[in-house]
């Protein structure tokens, strides 16, 4: 999965958002409601397009920062004299 730039991720959002309102006005058009039904479709891509990482990001956060000899509760040690 590759990255995405914040410009193509608001073009492909536009896009859905353009395929969904597409299938209102073919409601419309056709006078209808068996459109409406499909309208969520598209907008089921919506999350995953915003959510995908962007080019500088970092390729993981939080729970993989953390070093796999510590936990939650452990401190880091002190040197002994």
């Amino acid at each position: 999965m590759s990255r995405m730039s914040g410009t193509v991720r608001l073009a492909y959002t536009a896009l859905l958002f353009a395929a969904a309102l597409g299938l209102l006005g073919l409601t419309t058009a056709t006078h209808s409601a068996v459109p409406l039904f499909f309208m969520w479709l598209p907008l089921l891509g919506v999350p995953w397009i915003l959510t995908r990482a962007e080019p500088g990001a970092s390729p993981s956060v939080g729970e993989a920062n953390r070093p796999a000899d510590q936990d939650e509760g452990d401190q880091a040690q002190t040197p002994e004299p």
